[in-house]
């Protein structure tokens, strides 16, 4: 929440909203709702002014700096900090693991659905995090399923005092769950799980809960790890191997002074974890971390109960469960309550032709990008593309450009083409090529290489399979990421689909739902969730092909696409086009996850208020107004035509919707009407 002159940070999250391993067991027992135990990502790293990664890292490459993440390419960096967490240690693959979080809820939540009642479920685990889940497991399962916690030593929690092992022992009892303790679970066999004493226990599946070991590919990219596969680190919380990688949380072993795998001691070194990397990239010596030797530690016995301890003394009842609540809810709300601090402003950099990215970098990008097979094309580096039409094709051309509103080159990249292509399948066209026009800010090279390389990559990807050959394309410094490309399709004469064309009684089918500008600008002001925004990224890279295509075997007579206006405003283009007028059932006019909600709170793009002048200022009106990016296709077809056309639609996975009818003009002048 401090920015770092200079430092651009970057979040890289597997799933978008992280689970609170403290809250966890409450959750299970339905005590915190899902928003109250996550911490969501999206409006964290708007707060924040970080970028943000939604996916999964799967490698790192210390020597080149580089970041592995499955389907795109590389991320490059100075200093990384990992937190990945821990995996529970099990002995054949088999079971579920209870970390990470995010995948056991998920797990958790078909098992429920699929075991019959009845079924036995052990538990694996004699630590605070294996008693706290199977007691949260049966007050769950409570006259469904069966729990068996089996534990590896003799005596639940042997380091605690032994008023809180009574505590436990006693909590178990109460809520049914069997004890086998003092053997180890080898394997998991289907419907039975093996011991160490040559016995075994009768379970439909086993949850594991023990202790836990680093993500493999932590030792795999050559830093120093110990045994159990966890970053060695210094008191600073630094790879004792390689200086500029810094780690903390259950996936880092701190050298010298080992502490256990919980998470009071990932909280605790958050501060001096912080204060480090600030430091690292001033170039300034580092603070040693000095942790605790011991932490309060509480676990929930169920029934609105709780047990303490700390240096021998132990407490228990419903005011240490309360206590425990109270902790809990004061940690989220510092990541609900942030509020987000400006960056300072960049030096300015050269306009015009001064401002070109090398050529160089641009050539080490371009010669990296795969080419279409277009045999169309007279594809040579040469000062402008050349092309050849195929004979009896009209081409049809349009051009898009906006800057970042993503802070993910890549998925930006995606976004900015499909949204691109639009132009071309609103009028029945099939793109053919494209020229890009980029704009990054100034930086190394390696770091503008990164972004044109990220960007190019995935707009590529997008153009490729519409089949449309990136042929070219000019680049420049600017202030800030900017992409936009000039496209060209081919089509038949016959074919070609106008925005002209309506008649009266003609029905209105629009193919994606709205809100994109209204979901972006939650999450510019850190109000949109992160599964909003996911839903919002997925419809934005979707293009309009499969829509088109299907829309066209139906012969509507016109056609438009959503975008910048919203829907009101490319309606009313079609509608004076036509002559004519239109009632929109706003009901039926499909909304993206999240962006109804926002608009209730008057979070609007800062173009829907130039847009309302065709609707006016109702309410309920929000959504017809939005400008969107990468929208969906608006066609009007014949009654007859437009019900086979939307059950095609449909049933080819797209969102398609019947939204009102085209009616004669009014003698009003005005040319849409709401119901």
């Amino acid at each position: 929440m401090r920015p770092e002159p200079g430092v651009r940070l970057t979040l890289i999250g597997r799933e978008p909203e992280t689970p609170y391993s403290g809250m966890l067991p409450g959750l299970i027992r339905s005590e915190y709702t899902h928003a109250e135990a996550h911490i969501d990502l999206a409006p964290l790293a708007a707060m924040a002014n970080a970028r943000l990664i939604l996916a999964e890292a799967t490698a790192f490459d210390p020597q080149a700096r580089t970041i592995t993440l499955p389907g795109r390419p590389d991320l490059p960096f100075d200093l990384l900090s990992v937190d990945v967490g821990g995996i529970p240690v099990t002995p054949d693959g088999n079971g579920i693991a209870v970390k990470p979080i995010g995948g056991f809820l998920n797990r958790l939540h078909r098992l429920e659905a699929d075991l019959p009642a009845g079924s036995r479920i052990a538990v694996v685990g004699g630590g605070p995090g294996g008693v706290e889940l199977a007691l949260a497991l049966a007050a769950r399962f409570a006259g469904q399923l069966r729990l068996v916690l089996v534990s590896a030593t003799p005596e639940l929690l042997a380091t605690a005092p032994s008023s809180v092992r009574r505590a436990v022992r006693q909590a178990l009892v109460d809520a049914g769950v069997e004890l086998v303790s003092g053997v180890t679970a080898i394997a998991l066999e289907p419907n039975r799980l093996l011991l160490s004493d040559d016995t075994f226990i009768e379970v439909a599946t086993a949850l594991w809960a023990t202790g836990v070991e680093g993500p493999a590919f932590l030792a795999a990219s050559g830093v120093a790890c110990d045994r159990t596969g966890c970053m060695r680190v210094t008191r600073d919380l630094q790879s004792i191997s390689h200086p500029h990688i810094f780690a903390a949380g259950d996936c880092a072993a701190l050298d010298g002074a080992p502490r256990p795998k919980a998470g009071v001691w990932a909280v605790r070194a958050g501060a001096p974890l912080a204060e480090n990397l600030r430091r690292a990239t001033a170039g300034q010596p580092l603070r040693p971390w000095k942790p605790q030797r011991d932490a309060l530690a509480i676990l929930g016995l169920g029934s609105g109960r709780a047990v303490a301890w700390r240096n021998g003394l132990s407490l228990q009842g419903r005011t240490v469960a309360r206590l425990k609540d109270r902790i809990d809810r004061r940690w989220m709300r510092m990541y609900t309550d942030m509020r987000m601090a400006p960056g300072p402003d960049g030096p300015m950099r050269c306009g015009g032709c001064g401002a070109k990215v090398s050529a160089d970098v641009l050539e080490a990008v371009l010669a990296a990008l795969p080419v279409g097979e277009n045999p169309d094309l007279l594809t040579t580096r040469d000062d402008a593309a050349v092309l050849k039409p195929p004979l009896g094709k009209l081409l049809v051309q349009s051009v898009d450009h906006f800057r970042a509103f993503f802070d993910d080159p890549f998925v930006f990249g995606q976004i900015a083409a499909a949204h691109a292509l639009s132009d071309l399948y609103a009028m029945g066209a099939q793109p053919w090529t494209a020229l890009a026009i980029v704009s990054v800010p100034f930086g190394s090279k390696r770091k503008m290489h990164a972004d044109l390389t990220a960007m190019l990559q995935g707009a590529n990807q997008v153009l490729l399979d519409s089949g449309c050959s990136l042929v070219g394309g000019h680049t420049a410094e600017a202030a800030e990421i900017a992409l936009g490309f000039a496209v060209t399709g081919l089509v038949d004469s016959g074919k070609i689909l106008r925005k002209s064309g309506l008649q009266p009684g003609d029905q209105l089918i629009l193919t994606k739902p709205l809100g994109t500008g209204i979901v972006l600008a939650g999450h510019m002001r850190g109000n949109a969730r992160a599964q909003w925004l996911l839903a919002a990224i997925e419809s934005m890279r979707m293009t309009n092909a499969l829509a088109a295509r299907i829309a066209m075997e139906h012969r509507p007579r016109a056609g438009t696409d959503v975008t910048g206006f919203g829907l009101a405003g490319h309606l009313q283009e079609m509608l004076d086009a036509s002559g004519v007028g239109a009632v929109l059932r706003l009901e039926a006019i499909p909304a993206l996850p999240g962006a109804r909600a926002l608009a209730a709170h008057g979070i609007e793009s800062s173009l829907a208020p130039d847009n309302r002048r065709l609707v006016g200022d109702a309410p309920e009106a929000a959504l017809l107004v939005d400008p969107q990016t990468s929208g969906g296709l608006l066609f009007g077809l014949p009654a007859n035509r437009a019900v086979t056309c939307l059950e095609a639609l449909r049933a080819a996975g797209v969102n398609a919707a019947m939204i009102g009818e085209v009616e004669a003009a009014r003698e009003d002048g005005g040319r849409i009407r709401l119901d």
